[in-house]
C-alpha cells in the first residue's frame, strides 16, 4: 500500500482509505469547486430575469426559479440553468442562492421529459459552505417540460441526502425548478 501525507505534521493516510480528515479535504476542496461555478454562472448569464426561458407557468413559478425544503428548512433563488452533456447522455440542472450560500445540483439521464430515480441515473448534490455537502441516497426527479436551447427545463424533485462528511441523512422535499436551457456542452 502506499503512504502519502497532505503535509508535514498532519496524520499520514493509506492510499483510498476512507477517514475523516480526507473527507473533510474533499468536501471542502468540492465547496470551493461548486463555489466559483455558482459565482460564474451568477455573474456571467442573468438567469433570475423574468424575461429569460420563457413567461411565467400557470402555478405562478417565473424563469430562472428554483424552491425546496431541506432538513426542514425552505431554501430558494432566481439563479437556475440546464446544461444538456449530449456525448454523456444527461443533462444537468444548476442552482445556487441568490448570495451563493448554497449549491444545488440535479442530475437526469437524457434530454427529454420523464421521470427518474436514482436506479435511473438521477442524482442530486446540495452543498452549503463550509461544510455542508450532501449527495443522494435517494431522489425522485420529474421533468414535466425540456425545452430548446433558450427554452425552459421545469419539474419537481425529493429524496433523502446523506452527508459526506459523517453520514447524517435529511431529506430534501417539496423541490420545484424552472431553468433555461442553455447550450449543449460537448
Amino acid at each position: 500500500m502506499r503512504i502519502f501525507s497532505f503535509c508535514e505534521g498532519t496524520k499520514k493516510l493509506l492510499w483510498g482509505s476512507r477517514t475523516r480528515d480526507l473527507n473533510v479535504i474533499r468536501t471542502f476542496s468540492s465547496g470551493i469547486v461548486w463555489g466559483i461555478v455558482m459565482l460564474a454562472i451568477s455573474l456571467g448569464f442573468g438567469c433570475g430575469d423574468d424575461d429569460v426561458g420563457g413567461p411565467a407557468g400557470d402555478d405562478g413559478v417565473v424563469a430562472g426559479h428554483i424552491s425546496f425544503v431541506f432538513d426542514g428548512e425552505q431554501y430558494s433563488g432566481k439563479t437556475c440553468i440546464a446544461n444538456a452533456f449530449p456525448g454523456e447522455n444527461s443533462t444537468s440542472i444548476t442552482s445556487g442562492g441568490d448570495e451563493n450560500d448554497w449549491t444545488l445540483m440535479l442530475e437526469i439521464p437524457g434530454t427529454a421529459p420523464g421521470q427518474f430515480d436514482e436506479d435511473a441515473g438521477a442524482t442530486c448534490s446540495f452543498i452549503e459552505p463550509p461544510f455542508g455537502n450532501y449527495d443522494a441516497e435517494t431522489v425522485t426527479i420529474a421533468v414535466t417540460d425540456y425545452g430548446k436551447v433558450g427554452g425552459v427545463v421545469k419539474g419537481t424533485f425529493a429524496g433523502m441526502l446523506i452527508s459526506q462528511l459523517d453520514s447524517t441523512r435529511k431529506q430534501i422535499t417539496e423541490g420545484i425548478f424552472t431553468a433555461q436551457r442553455h447550450p449543449d456542452v460537448e
